[in-house]
């Protein structure tokens, strides 16, 4: 009985799965003709990005500049996910995007197996693969577009040093403790090479006492994160320097500071320009900020792809640019938020 519950219980997954990938499938054939149809455009190909927030500012940006430098080629790119009803997962939406063989694939990848067997997949099938922002170093992808992670680190480092070197921690006697907010469920390599960026520039400095921890935060989602971190100020003794490496993780921090009290307690080294980031800034609460040529890498995305048609192969890896922004160049950036 108990193996007739068990092939029973198979079964009704077995079939709940293909049933989801079929209406999936239908609904992407769905928007590719929508698509067309406001278009009026016949493109020479058609790319799909694949992304872990595709709500969030980065990840529009970072679209944008893909649609833009895909119709300059004559190519279409999109958001896939964005006119579909379901919220699939990045899995599922790259299963979708191989079984409508898509000319290629743009995806915030990360170190999983299943991410490593999809886009083993998809080239196998003759799609080749472009990860951004997120890699997956064991695949068959043909580039990687992203940021030099350990550069960045080390520009934090040097952040975390000008930090120290305030007259408010000369003071202190104790070291200073930084915390690194990263996330607990994203295997992401990169994430590991800017901590040891951090970690190694810090250590170099020999004037600077401080001790760096690691804070995990479960990234499900947005509500987790959030929870994660408001858990975090609500200990006795908080950290006196927060090291965000994403905006969500960055945008949470600055509201807890603000929501317990603690503006002008800790220092926040955040990551991307949002409006709210760079508004945090001027006002003192965030110190600075890693600015991220988001445009520049969905630009990159569509330049290694089609480099893939043209040669037969593309550069392995693309880096964008990245700027620290702080109190000696907020108001530039400001300006520039204004006149877009």
């Amino acid at each position: 009985m108990k193996h007739k519950k068990r092939m029973l219980i198979f079964a009704t997954l077995l079939i709940c799965m293909v049933l989801t990938a079929a209406v999936g499938i239908r609904l992407l054939q769905l928007s590719m003709k929508h698509g067309e149809e406001i278009t009026d455009e016949k493109y020479d190909r058609y790319y799909v990005m694949i992304a872990d927030d595709r709500k969030s500012s980065l990840w529009k940006s970072i679209y944008q500049g893909a649609f833009e430098k895909g119709k300059s080629e004559n190519i279409y790119v999109e958001m896939l996910g964005d006119n579909l009803d379901i919220d699939y997962s990045k899995e599922q939406l790259m299963e979708i995007a191989i079984a409508s063989k898509v000319d290629g694939i743009i995806v915030s990848a990360d170190e999983s197996e299943e991410m490593t067997q999809l886009i083993n997949q998809a080239v196998d099938n003759q799609i080749p693969v472009v990860t951004v922002y997120g890699d997956n170093t064991q695949s068959k992808r043909s580039c990687f577009v992203g940021i030099g992670s350990y550069n960045l680190g080390r520009e934090y480092g040097k952040k975390v040093i000008e930090i120290a070197g305030s007259n408010a921690q000369v003071q202190r006697k104790e070291p200073m403790k930084v915390c690194m907010i990263v996330n607990s469920y994203t295997k992401d390599y990169g994430q590991n090479i800017l901590c040891s960026g951090i970690q190694e520039t810090i250590e170099e400095a020999n004037a600077v006492s401080a001790e760096i921890s690691y804070i995990s935060v479960d990234d499900t989602n947005a509500f987790s994160v959030e929870e994660s971190i408001r858990d975090i100020f609500m200990e006795e003794e908080l950290p006196d320097v927060f090291i965000c490496l994403n905006e969500l993780n960055t945008t949470c921090v600055y509201q807890a500071a603000i929501d317990y009290n603690k503006v002008g307690q800790i220092h926040i080294l955040g990551y991307y320009d949002s409006e709210t980031i760079l508004q945090a800034i001027d006002r003192n609460v965030i110190d600075a900020t890693a600015a991220i040529n988001t445009r520049q890498l969905g630009e990159y995305c569509v330049q290694a792809l089609s480099e893939v048609y043209e040669l037969g192969y593309s550069s392995q890896y693309l880096l964008a640019d990245v700027e620290i922004i702080d109190d000696k160049n907020i108001k530039k950036y400001l300006e520039q938020k204004e006149e877009k």
